[in-house]
């Protein structure tokens, strides 16, 4: 076993042309075709499908306030438990995924806990049992993210902006098509029926995921779990990393308000209805679904600094900028750009993150996450309060918050682009 390990350490930095793997005791060839398809496919795909339920819920939102009787605090707390749900379950789905041989298999199941929790959320009739099962599907999906990301870089590691890209573009591509297919839906059918419709794109993957999940790649040979978790700790203190984790806090934070308070802002305050109100949350959405794996290879090539500052600051910009919007004509094209500068530039500081801390990526991917969308709970909380004095407000506090973080990327030095070594980026193809 020992030398299978040798062996395995040997290849490390040698994908995606093919790796060697020992999986239920066998080795197997992961070829660059098959890795392709599987990674760069079939995962994006998979991102979508566990997030599908969740970009449905943005948009269901005011339906199920109006059907409960919620105010716009009681929105806000609901999204504020999902968020923290979704923080609780990425550092132990992290340390799993760098841990844990049969990866795939976890990955299998984050897609059934997701729509069993989606579909008794479907049938609940108190608040509080509600926001249980939701909180409960939140955590399921927030799972799959860490181990997804950590196997997609660890398969092609000389590119992390990009492949954390096309692992960005199929969640949002997710949360474009769900509000569309909700603000639709809503018009013939209640929100306990849509829910549960929403709920056949996860059962579909789980199911394709049955022949996948064996194919995964098992993570490479490490350090224990306790001088693991030490080296890590060691790494996250140091002030550059915790430049780019205040950074992510931030980002999190005033999309989360951002999203949660938009399609009652458009409603209520711009008079738009519920399927102008979808098309609206997809137009934002769409922007930053495209511009991801571009963004994120042009970061690969030219390093990520400069554009993070630039994305998260111009994006702040423009969301204020949506407030004096008076029509579609003017806010749509706001939101375009809007998606495409504060969405499509998560995947370059998480990068940053990969490269400051090193590797295990997993770990630090759930840490990160961890971090992130559990203190994005507060931004929902905060655009919860606002939205009872003014729904406008929400969109000045995520823009301010926006601008804010990109200020923070601003003493670090210019980060380095994994394509820095030009052999490694050649034999990536």
């Amino acid at each position: 076993m020992k030398t299978k390990m040798l062996k395995l350490e040997s290849l490390k930095g040698a994908y995606p042309r093919e790796r060697l793997s020992i999986y239920g005791g066998r080795f197997i060839q992961s070829s660059r075709k098959q890795g392709r398809w599987l990674y760069l496919v079939a995962f994006p795909i998979g991102h979508g499908a566990v997030d599908w339920g969740g970009g449905a819920l943005w948009l269901l939102a005011p339906a199920i306030a109006l059907s409960m009787g919620l105010s716009p605090l009681q929105v806000g707390i609901l999204f504020a438990a999902r968020q923290i749900g979704s923080g609780i379950s990425h550092l132990p789905a992290g340390f799993i995924g760098d841990n844990l041989r049969k990866r795939g298999f976890f990955l299998l199941a984050t897609f059934w806990c997701v729509a069993a929790a989606q579909l008794m959320a479907s049938v609940s009739t108190d608040y509080w049992v509600l926001v249980g099962f939701l909180t409960l599907a939140s955590a399921g999906a927030a799972a799959w993210h860490p181990v997804a990301m950590g196997v997609m870089t660890q398969w092609m590691p000389n590119r992390k902006g990009f492949v954390l890209g096309m692992h960005m573009a199929g969640g949002t591509i997710a949360e474009i098509a769900a509000p569309m297919l909700v603000g639709l839906s809503l018009m013939y059918l209640s929100w306990t029926q849509v829910l549960q419709i929403n709920t056949i794109p996860t059962i579909i993957l789980g199911l394709i995921f049955v022949r996948l999940a064996p194919m995964v790649i098992p993570p490479l040979a490490g350090l224990p779990i306790g001088p693991n978790i030490r080296s890590l700790a060691r790494s996250v203190v140091q002030p550059g990393t915790l430049a780019i984790l205040f950074t992510i806090v931030l980002h999190n934070m005033a999309m989360v308000a951002f999203m949660s308070m938009a399609p009652l802002f458009f409603q209520e305050v711009k008079g738009f209805s519920l399927g102008l109100t979808g098309l609206a949350f997809s137009v934002f959405l769409f922007g930053g679904a495209v511009a991801s794996p571009f963004v994120g290879h042009i970061s690969d090539v030219f390093g990520r600094k400069t554009m993070t500052i630039g994305g998260l600051i111009g994006g702040g910009i423009c969301l204020w900028l949506i407030t004096f919007g008076s029509s579609e004509w003017t806010i749509f094209p706001l939101l375009i750009i809007t998606g495409i500068l504060m969405l499509s530039v998560r995947s370059i500081v998480l990068a940053m993150a990969l490269e400051k801390i090193g590797n295990r990526e997993s770990t630090v991917l759930g840490l990160i996450s961890a971090v992130g969308e559990g203190m994005a709970a507060l931004g929902a909380v905060l655009a919860g309060v606002l939205g009872e004095i003014d729904l406008g407000l929400v969109l000045i506090l995520a823009g301010s918050l926006s601008v804010v973080a990109g200020l923070a990327i601003c003493p670090l030095t210019q980060n380095s682009s994994a394509l820095s070594c030009k052999s490694m980026g050649s034999a990536s193809g």
